[in-house]
């Protein structure tokens, strides 16, 4: 525990991170989205953590989550949503090579904080076809990919559908989704052992 601890500047920062992430945890575990909330946060408190841990961190709880709930599952609504979570996640990948341990990624979290804001404070009339599905998928995994934050897209493709089998889909989706993020990251080396052990 304390070789753990040994990787925060403090035990106070510690427990303001575990806070957070307790937060989103149950955010994430209530209504299916919420897990990033802690990014807006820790990416000034301690940048290294976003997205590569609140990403990993937010795969292994979805997963969790989608596991007690399996029956519920959208498979058909799942397979669109994923493929567009691939895609978007792979169209990151370039953004994240210019921008992450810079300045610039700042600027980019911020501008996508903001769209992520908007998205979720305006009123949609959007039904959740396949297509509409795909798309949300693709700009979730953008967004989650660059940001941890990938929830706003998919919230809105499903606020008029059956709350159950949502959060439950929506789980089963950041989960292998996030998981397929965390596997780019470790194929291009973004994600090291001291973030590992801050994720722990």
């Amino acid at each position: 525990m304390l070789n753990i601890l040994g990787y925060f500047s403090s035990l106070d920062f510690y427990f303001i991170i575990l806070f957070l992430i307790i937060l989103g945890a149950i955010t994430q575990s209530a209504i299916g989205i919420g897990f990033g909330i802690p990014a807006g946060i820790l990416v000034l408190l301690e940048p290294s953590m976003v997205p590569s841990c609140i990403i990993l961190m937010g795969s292994f709880l979805a997963l969790s989550n989608a596991m007690l709930s399996y029956k519920d599952i959208i498979k058909v609504d799942l397979i669109y949503s994923f493929t567009g979570r691939v895609i978007g996640s792979i169209l990151a990948m370039p953004l994240i090579f210019l921008t992450l341990g810079t300045d610039y990624y700042l600027i980019v979290f911020g501008v996508l904080l903001l769209i992520a804001t908007y998205l979720s404070a305006k009123k949609w009339n959007i039904v959740a076809t396949k297509k509409n599905i795909t798309i949300a998928g693709t700009a979730s995994g953008i967004m989650g990919t660059l940001t941890g934050i990938g929830g706003p897209p998919m919230a809105i493709v499903y606020q008029n559908s059956s709350a159950p089998k949502v959060v439950a889909t929506l789980n089963m989706f950041f989960g292998i989704g996030a998981l397929f993020s965390v596997l780019l990251f470790v194929y291009f080396d973004l994600i090291n052992l001291p973030e590992v052990m801050k994720l722990i």
